[in-house]
């Protein structure tokens, strides 16, 4: 075999392990371009989920126009009470197809043992009255209910939590009819411990005290009266 006859075959070996590293910088090129190709398709889905989410809770906590129907039948009357409350601590709004309740912590209405109106209760349920003198609230029973922990009381004035939460709820009930709101509309409940929202007390017994401040309340309801006829 001569000399230049073997050059060029080292030459074509050459070549061709030439060509086999180009391959493989390729085939890494291409599996780099594929990771990206996911990644960013994996991205543009979680951006996705990311906005329906972020419209969800967008929708949950803006006060609502007053072309969306949020409760079939009292969209209005929702609205209407949802922001004379929102942002107020302590207080919840709920409402069905033919009711609105309206809970709130009873620290603001009664101290401890009382079922004398606080200033600050006497506020929140002053900032109740123009709605609830409202023609659209004409056709509505108003319930206030009082609610008490599991706490016992046993006092000349109150020998138990019946009487405490039955006083409570008369006391919001006096306010609304001093108020200009008509009695026949006006009914007071006590339910003392007995309809708690969370458990007073763990599985031994032991009371849980962020849990009975919850219980602790008073709820006034709006209900939809049935006309006969």
């Amino acid at each position: 075999m001569s000399f230049r006859y073997r050059n060029k075959r080292i030459r074509r070996q050459d070549d061709n392990r030439l060509d086999d590293w180009l391959m493989t910088y390729a085939d890494l090129i291409t599996l780099i371009l594929c990771f990206f190709a996911i990644l960013l398709s994996v991205s543009i889905v979680q951006k996705e989920k990311f906005e329906q989410v972020r419209q969800k809770v967008s929708e949950q906590f803006a006060v609502p126009d007053a072309d969306k129907k949020t409760i079939s039948s009292l969209p209005e009357k929702q609205q209407a009470i949802a922001k004379i409350f929102r942002g107020q601590q302590g207080v919840a709004v709920e409402s069905g197809d033919r009711y609105t309740a309206i809970e709130m912590n009873s620290a603001s209405f009664f101290a401890s043992g009382s079922a004398e109106l606080r200033p600050e209760g006497q506020r929140l349920l002053a900032e109740l009255l123009p709605t609830l003198q409202d023609k659209r609230f004409q056709d509505y029973q108003i319930t206030i209910e009082g609610h008490t922990d599991d706490m016992l009381i046993s006092t000349a004035q109150f020998p138990s939590n019946w009487e405490l939460s039955a006083a409570r709820a008369a006391a919001a009930v006096r306010f609304f009819i001093g108020s200009g709101i008509p009695a026949a509309k006006l009914r007071a409940i006590g339910y003392a411990e007995v309809v708690p929202k969370v458990p007073n007390r763990d599985g031994s017994g032991k009371p849980l005290p962020e849990n009975q401040a919850q219980n602790r309340r008073v709820v006034i309801k709006l209900e939809k009266v049935e006309k006969d006829g």
